[in-house]
């Protein structure tokens, strides 16, 4: 146990140092940016959800990809990047590789950055979506008396039990390493889930780090 401790204030203190994932433009709105890993299959005919890139078919040139509409073929291996706003306040960098090719799906890869302009964070249960960008890992400093990122959990001060927390369901406090998990809604069709961990406790903030999975509804 001891051990354990140890490795999680090493690992605050490393983290202390890596860049969050939240900022705010000049004389502009707060931005959530999230990058994670992304795999998923475009069948034949169809679009990747919330893009423009679609997968025609298989053809003697390789596979037939319509990126905003213009024509690419594309072997094993070779990019697909796409650029826009599946949804409004929300912006998608998608930087891909084909995996692997048949005649009824193409299976890309890659990495999924996507920025959330001015977030409003409220609870709400998570969607069933076709594609979500999961794994995300963030890591935040949380001064005493402000919220997660994206969350209406606030961090309230240090106690006898560790730290205590508000906007969390039931028992409101954690120690070092203790998890902390919210579900909620970003913006209209754009929803959050956040698992963290409390990896440093300071008497004015705390530092947490986890992964973030998003999930935009059409």
């Amino acid at each position: 146990m001891k051990k354990r401790t140890i490795v999680l204030v090493v690992l605050g203190l490393l983290l202390a140092f890596l860049p969050t994932c939240q900022r705010k433009l000049p004389s502009g709105p707060w931005e959530l940016l999230y990058t994670a890993p992304f795999e998923a299959g475009i069948e034949k005919g169809s679009n990747l959800p919330g893009t423009g890139i679609r997968y025609v078919g298989l053809s003697d040139k390789g596979a037939e990809i319509l990126i905003d509409d213009q024509a690419a073929f594309k072997q094993k291996g070779d990019s697909i990047g796409w650029k826009g706003n599946p949804v409004e306040n929300v912006h998608l960098d998608l930087s891909l590789r084909v995996l692997w090719v048949t005649e009824e799906t193409v299976y890309v890869g890659g990495t999924a950055k996507t920025t959330v302009r001015d977030p409003r964070p409220e609870a709400a249960s998570i969607p069933e979506v076709p594609v979500r960008y999961s794994n995300a890992p963030v890591t935040y400093r949380v001064e005493k008396g402000d919220s997660i990122p994206g969350t209406l959990v606030k961090y309230v001060g240090k106690a006898e039990e560790g730290i205590e927390l508000s906007g969390v369901e039931g028992y409101p406090y954690r120690k070092l390493g203790d998890s902390i998990v919210w579900k909620g809604k970003l913006r209209e069709k754009v929803f959050l889930q956040l698992n963290v961990r409390v990896v440093f406790i300071a008497e004015d903030f705390i530092r947490v780090a986890g992964t973030a999975t998003l999930s935009l509804t059409p």
